[in-house]
């Protein structure tokens, strides 16, 4: 919700399934998720990458809890990061 206005979101409640079914980013957007994340809902994430392939990155990471996508492997975060990044500079 704090990249809205930045990123092009549509604002509205953040409830999951209905949020990401609104929210159309209009910038390359990268995002850290995985399904063993308790708190969000790994399928709406899915979803929100499938529906703008062009401008949404899904980088899944597995045995992460919700928030600590980094925590798992901080090397294979920083490489996703470096290359999602490094053609947008």
């Amino acid at each position: 919700r704090a990249a809205e206005g930045r990123a092009g979101l549509n604002a509205g409640p953040a409830d999951g399934d209905a949020a990401a079914d609104r929210a159309w980013p209009a910038v390359p957007t990268l995002v850290f998720h995985g399904p063993d994340d308790k708190v969000a809902p790994w399928a709406a994430s899915r979803r929100f990458a499938a529906r703008r392939p062009g401008l949404v990155t899904l980088h899944p990471v597995p045995h992460a809890p919700h928030a600590a996508m980094w925590n798992p492997d901080p090397a294979a975060y920083e490489e996703a990061l470096r290359r999602f990044l490094t053609p947008l500079m």
